[in-house]
């Protein structure tokens, strides 16, 4: 155990935080109340300096003659600095120097004075007459004439350098005392902690042994607290551990069926249908989270077939499948019998075969697309052939129309089939890579012209935003052309007139990018996931009367994986869809094709 972990330096921890605390809330009011206190008194001298030039010097001379006035009876020894301003802010007078040019303040109390109001200030930096940075409070407060006006401003200004160097000195004794404290601190909390954790780590060590097989513990009991009473409690546990050791051995034959199972979800009845033991695997699988069901509440709550029952013959064992939520569980019934050999309950054992079932219907699901898909244009060209055959053939310009559209029947079949054969190489990683040289910008400008015209056919703007800095992919040309080519394709297709189709690129820390962006009809939250599925189709009357197989997507997906990359979707229904192929950086190099 690490010392961080141990009770006794946590308690140490909180002990000294809790010092730190209160020495630092109590060491920042004390410096809190020393520096208001020292503002009061500097603000009050400022004050009062400033009553002094009103009525000894502008109240008895006239202003040509404030300076040699203020200089003979005021002083700045108290490191106090008198200055009389008229009523612009310009200095007519000033003790900090001895005739003129006197030197301009700009101060924020000055201008709030100008305005009729006095005002004080702290904490301003500023110069001296011997230009040393200095710290300042500064006092300004007007002096008015019978109609209220402002004649003369009279301007103070104190020194605060020995106030903060006090207060840093105070600080520095504040600090003294904390680390003092927490000295203190440490050594009492040591103290404190070894008391409380010493009889802890005693049954802590007595637990350890308890657990590596020691029954026989029996420790002493050395104060009536709660650790004492912990202790006691401890010495009755390990007496009934004993005893209920000896109990569990009965259980030896119905706990190895169990744990021998553990990896799926385990299910224990006794023979009046009791639940015996239940794991967690168990209730993940059956979607609960706690699970008090007789066996036949079990059977009645999950729909199982009625044929399962308890009193099984030892030598059956019985396998059902059934539905939880989006989930197929399959299920295993085995009985179990006691030391008669009489029937003492069933174990059920639960395995999760969602994605085996999900393969197997996605196999249905092709076998059946792959059918339909051949079965209509079969089913047309064996009309048309019939009818041809039973005379239409005499009518050239309907034998022309009909083996027309025989013939486009057939191109359809071919297509089909050749798509399925180029899905076939890919499973089978049949497929070879040509890997060249791709430059990004030419490739997408070459792929716009080749599908303008279609773009423009429907009054659709195809357009490509060029890269700033040309990209070279290195991947087969032909093949990504077709997925790129299949994008825009569908793009076009499923984008109305007028509609915008916008290809750039784009680059992240790890991949390139190339993205195909329409002003389509987009496609529905529930569809996206499936589209790259084979024979998915989103609208299927629609896209059939489109033409196409259903397999573009799920081909130029494969084409993307088989370069390392990836195809993704992005969509809003009625507003657009945006398509997204990946070219992974760290593969942006010279390499040889490889097979997939």
């Amino acid at each position: 155990m690490s010392k961080m972990k141990s009770l006794k330096w946590k308690l140490i921890t909180m002990y000294l935080g809790l010092v730190l605390l209160v020495m630092i809330v109590s060491g920042t009011y004390i410096l809190l109340s020393l520096k208001n206190i020292e503002i009061s008194k500097s603000k009050q001298d400022l004050e009062t300096y400033a009553e002094k030039i009103n009525d000894q010097v502008i109240a008895k001379e006239e202003e040509k003659n404030f300076q040699s006035k203020l200089l003979g009876t005021m002083s700045n020894s108290i490191g106090i600095q008198g200055n009389i301003l008229d009523a612009k802010g310009k200095t007519i007078a000033s003790t900090a120097d001895v005739q003129p040019p006197y030197e301009d303040y700009k101060s924020s109390v000055i201008v709030t004075a100008m305005a009729g109001i006095s005002s004080f200030s702290t904490g301003k930096k500023n110069t001296d007459s011997f230009w040393l940075a200095k710290e300042w409070m500064s006092y300004a407060t007007p002096v008015k004439d019978e109609s209220d006006t402002v004649r003369y401003i009279i301007f103070t200004r104190l020194d605060a350098t020995d106030m903060k160097n006090s207060l840093r000195q105070t600080t520095r004794i504040i600090i003294i005392a904390v680390m003092l404290a927490l000295l203190l601190a440490a050594i009492m909390g040591f103290v404190f902690s070894q008391t409380l954790t010493g009889p802890i780590l005693e049954l802590t060590r007595g637990a350890k042994n308890l657990a590596e097989g020691s029954l026989n513990q029996k420790i002493k009991v050395r104060s009536d607290d709660e650790i004492g009473q912990l202790t006691a409690s401890f010495n009755n546990m390990a007496t009934k551990l004993k005893k209920n050791i000896a109990d569990m051995s009965k259980e030896k034959n119905k706990l190895e069926i169990i744990l021998h199972n553990m990896t799926d979800g385990v299910l224990s009845f006794d023979k009046d249908g009791k639940l015996m033991h239940v794991n967690t695997a168990s209730m993940g699988m059956l979607e609960v989270d706690e699970l008090n069901l007789t066996f036949s509440q079990f059977i009645k709550e999950f729909d199982i077939n009625s044929g399962v029952y308890l009193d099984m013959s030892p030598e059956l064992s019985q396998k059902i499948n059934f539905p939880v939520g989006n989930r197929f569980i399959n299920a295993s019934f085995s009985p179990y019998s006691s030391e008669t050999e009489k029937i003492a309950g069933v174990v059920v054992v639960l395995q999760d075969i969602t994605e085996q079932k999900k393969l197997d219907d996605m196999r249905k699901e092709f076998v059946a697309n792959v059918s339909h898909e051949l079965r209509t244009p079969l089913t047309t060209i064996k009309s048309y052939t019939e009818t041809l055959l039973d005379g239409a053939l005499e009518d050239k310009e309907i034998a022309e129309e009909f083996l027309g559209i025989v013939n486009s029947e057939a191109d359809r079949m071919a297509f089909l089939v050749r798509d399925l054969l180029q899905l076939s190489r890919f499973d089978s990683k049949q497929v070879q890579l040509d890997i060249t040289e791709i430059p990004l910008n030419a490739f997408l400008e070459e792929t716009v012209r080749q599908n303008k015209i279609h773009a423009e056919a429907k009054h659709q703007n195809l357009y490509y935003v060029p890269a700033k800095k040309d990209v070279i992919l290195y991947g087969d040309r032909d093949r990504i052309s077709q997925v790129i080519n299949n994008i825009v394709t569908n793009a076009i297709k499923y984008s109305l007139a007028e509609a915008e189709i916008r290809i750039s690129t784009g680059e992240d820390a790890y991949y390139y990018k190339i993205m195909v962006k329409d002003t389509g009809m987009g496609i529905q939250r529930e569809d996206l996931p499936r589209i790259f599925e084979r024979f998915y189709r989103v609208d299927k009357a629609r896209s059939r009367a489109m033409g196409g197989t259903g397999l573009g997507l799920a081909i130029a997906k494969e084409i993307m994986e088989s370069h390392r990359g990836r195809l993704t979707a992005e969509s809003e229904y009625g507003k657009g869809t945006t398509m997204t192929m990946w070219f992974p950086k760290a593969q942006q190099e010279p390499w040889e094709g490889e097979i997939f």
